[in-house]
């Protein structure tokens, strides 16, 4: 992470701070409704920062024990806690290579004078992590861009952010550089049908051909296709993807086709988390709901409800290239990156 700005738009800090009037919770889901272009760890890490506003805690003990209840609290309040808990993670190593750094009088910022100055500018710049997670995506639109050629289709699914920055950058003309003329398969997947259109229209207000697919048109599609690209919700420390379910089984299709299978994604969701395979998520998504009941029986008992957004996790041999805001990376590039930054 590079050094704060101060030109960042100011949270207000109080003077009587009360803690128990903040909900990290209620202001999470509260960013993540005003600002739609936000992503899952970017929200937390905002929310962790607001915390940080509100709280009284003056050392630097305090200050990491306040951010690691609070962290705590809000992934356990949701139910998929993958992408909570890398932009978790990553605010709290950032605190603490802040920490390490020499302050102006040259003790180390973890020295109460110093300290007090690295939480002000943390708190004054609220919105520091936002803006830089929006730059990555037109970063990674500049670095796609190069794989988005001529005459290509590409097939994609879901609503990813940076996925349709990238394609629709590509779709532009920039100085040296004119825009490329390809095909997009767009698979739709029906309970987040609205999502996915939305998609469709703003590449087709692009110029962008665009064609709409179920799920179960993927295999036979995938013949005209060229490359596949999606976007993911979290990035693993061994260069694997956990995305929108279905994301796993393009990729088995891909590669049995031999086709290029990139991910886009920015470098805020790499992260920790090691799966082994599916179910080792660290959360049930209770996709399986066995019994023997007939169906009027069964609306009658209480069972769990399935995840509302289900995921899968691609392993790292499935994926060709991961395209970041730090360069176009293999999934071994990944896990040495993620080694870097965690430890």
């Amino acid at each position: 992470m590079a050094a704060i700005n101060q030109n960042e738009r100011e949270l207000p800090i109080r003077d009587n701070p009360d803690l128990e009037s903040f909900d990290i919770v209620s202001a999470y889901t509260k960013l993540l409704h005003d600002d739609p272009d936000l992503t899952m760890p970017v929200a937390a890490i905002e929310a962790l920062i607001e915390c940080l506003s509100q709280s009284s805690a003056k050392t630097v003990f305090e200050t990491m024990d306040l951010i690691k209840t609070q962290s705590a609290k809000l992934r356990s309040a949701v139910r998929n806690p993958v992408a909570l808990t890398h932009g978790t993670d990553l605010f709290q190593q950032y605190l603490v290579t802040s920490l390490k750094q020499p302050g102006p009088d040259g003790k180390e910022t973890s020295s109460h004078e110093n300290f007090e100055v690295v939480r002000q500018h943390l708190m004054r710049n609220g919105r520091l992590f936002a803006s830089r997670a929006k730059q990555a995506r037109e970063q990674i639109a500049t670095v796609g861009r190069e794989y988005v050629r001529d005459d290509c289709t590409i097939l994609t699914h879901g609503g990813s952010r940076v996925v349709g920055t990238l394609l629709a950058r590509a779709a532009e003309s920039i100085p040296g550089d004119a825009k490329r003329r390809f095909k997009v398969i767009h698979v739709v997947n029906e309970a987040r049908r609205t999502e996915s259109l939305r998609v469709v229209a703003a590449l087709r207000e692009k110029g962008v051909q665009v064609a709409t697919i179920p799920e179960s048109a993927a295999a036979y599609s995938m013949s005209k296709v060229n490359v596949v690209l999606v976007g993911a919700e979290a990035v693993t420390a061994n260069g694997g993807i956990i995305s929108r379910m279905g994301t796993y089984q393009l990729a088995l299709i891909a590669k049995a086709r031999r086709k290029e299978f990139f991910v886009a994604a920015e470098q805020h969701k790499f992260g920790q988390t090691f799966p082994i395979d599916q179910f080792d998520l660290g959360f049930n998504q209770d996709i399986f709901d066995f019994h023997s009941r007939k169906q009027e029986e069964s609306e009658d008992k209480t069972t769990s409800r399935p995840i509302d957004d289900p995921v899968d996790y691609t392993p790292p041999e499935f994926i060709s290239s991961i395209l970041s805001d730090n360069g176009v990376l293999t999934p071994s590039d990944v896990a040495k990156m993620v080694i870097d930054l965690m430890y």
